[in-house]
């Protein structure tokens, strides 16, 4: 391969791959493929699929060329500071995960992990073109200029994956991050007048309140009721408390016309494969839009097919809601003040074992409509593409008070066994619905008090 005018040699390995094929031997077969290294990361191209080219594409990660004997994790679980978690984060390269910790001295911090590069020529976003043997990193971000924050003046801190460094932090980080309105809405939360109890961390975590749906519904609203064929639509917005809640259509009309008005406002540039491509990306697309909707007048919203008309923002709101309201329609009914969010936006428990069919109901359970959405800190997020059945949502909600090991609040979106069929492998999924408070047990004490067997681990 060139590097410039320089001819380099690929680095060749060799690696072997047991395929399940039910006809095969044993159920099993064995493929080998080749794999082709560069300095610059394994070849990609004649590999990825829809990858059409024919220049030589790698692809370059940063752990690859810094992973060492140890991921990291080894020294999170025991340290028993703040200052001991900073230094094992410090170890933690592999990956880029927001870690949030407090200790019982009333230190708190929060560290973005990992090891990025340093690039001297652009950011990672696009394919770099290599022109000379000159290698575009040139070093790592240090540890200590990751973002990060301890005990600040205000006494509390959040992350929302949304953007933390400001504009003269000297280094590009990333441009894959969740809009701040779920960050937003934590700082009206944390710094209203008066004290915060254990009962407001809880809640805030259930917090249905869609500060992206109060910019963008009104200027929605307003396309809409200038049609005789939308004027419903837009009067259901227009009364709107922005609450993502089961109960309400607003939700549910808010999030179908968004959802059409991307694909429209993208389609057309970019053809329906790449667009939907692209919208499946969530974080790469969505600031940038919302943008364009609050300035009122991108060129993104003239249909480029239609040379005779140019499109408004609210010609574009108007044929999504016609779009929208056609498949709303038949799936919930004519009457668009009974499309509660929660008909269409459920949560659902399923094993891995069993996704689909005889047998799924057994291993998980659901579906149950569920508030919230992408936006809000209930965090309820669904497939753009698919229906709008939620796909993730929080791994675990928790308040701890750390001077107290009696006083953690926690649940969990299943139970702690992953045994099948174990009665506790799905008994807090109610409380997980429900909002229910459930005390766990952390003191030598209450555990004690409170354990039903014990697991004697021998070696053999």
């Amino acid at each position: 391969y060139l590097e410039g005018d320089q001819s380099l040699p690929f680095e060749v390995i060799t690696e072997r791959l047991s395929i399940k094929d039910k006809n095969a031997p044993g159920g099993k077969r064995e493929k080998e493929i080749k794999i082709r290294l560069t300095r610059r990361g394994p070849v990609v191209s004649g590999v990825l699929s829809g990858l059409k080219t024919d220049k030589v594409v790698t692809l370059r990660w940063a752990p690859f060329e810094t992973m060492g004997p140890f991921i990291g994790a080894d020294r999170i679980m025991p340290a028993k500071s703040a200052e001991e978690v900073r230094q094992a984060l410090s170890r933690f390269d592999i990956m880029m995960l927001n870690f949030v910790f407090a200790d019982k001295d009333g230190n708190i911090g929060w560290i973005a992990s990992g090891k990025l590069p340093i690039r001297s020529q652009g950011d990672g976003t696009v394919p770099y073109v290599v022109k000379d043997g000159k290698d575009n990193w040139v070093g790592w971000i240090p540890f200590e200029k990751n973002p990060q924050l301890h005990n600040p003046q205000k006494g509390w801190m959040g992350t929302c994956n949304h953007n933390t460094v400001g504009k003269d932090y000297p280094y590009y980080y990333s441009s894959h991050l969740s809009p701040s309105y779920r960050y937003r809405r934590l700082i009206q939360l944390m710094e209203a007048p008066g004290k915060k109890s254990v009962d407001d961390h809880w809640q805030y975590q259930r917090d249905s309140m869609n500060l992206m749906a109060k910019e963008i519904a009104p200027i929605m609203a307003k396309a809409l009721l200038a049609h005789p064929d939308s004027k419903e639509l837009g009067e259901i917005l227009s009364k709107w408390d922005y609450l993502d809640h089961t109960d309400q259509a607003a939700p549910t009309i808010f999030q179908a016309v968004y959802r059409e008005f991307a694909l429209l406002v993208f389609q057309d540039e970019l053809g329906d494969d790449l667009a939907k491509a692209m919208l499946k990306v969530w974080y790469f697309w969505q600031e940038r839009l919302q943008r364009m909707v609050l300035e009122g007048n991108s060129p993104w919203f003239d249909n480029i097919l239609t040379k005779d008309v140019k499109e408004t923002r609210g010609n574009l709101f108007h044929k999504a809601a016609q779009i929208a309201s056609e498949k709303l329609r038949s799936s919930l009914g004519q009457d668009p003040k009974g499309w509660q969010w929660g008909k269409i936006h459920t949560i659902e428990f399923v094993s891995p074992i069993r996704r689909e069919g005889f047998g799924k109901g057994l291993l998980g359970d659901g579906p149950y409509p569920f508030p919230g959405s992408a936006e809000t800190l209930h965090r309820a997020i669904f497939a753009f593409s698919d229906s709008f059945k939620v796909t993730t949502s929080a791994s675990l909600r928790m308040v701890a008070d750390l001077s107290d090991d009696d006083k953690i609040l926690a649940v969990l979106p299943g139970g702690v066994s992953g045994r099948f069929f174990h009665p506790h492998a799905k008994d807090q999924i109610k409380a997980f619905i429900s909002g229910e408070k459930v005390y766990w047990w952390f003191s030598d004490k209450a555990i004690q008090e409170n354990k039903k067997a014990t697991l004697t681990l021998k070696p053999n």
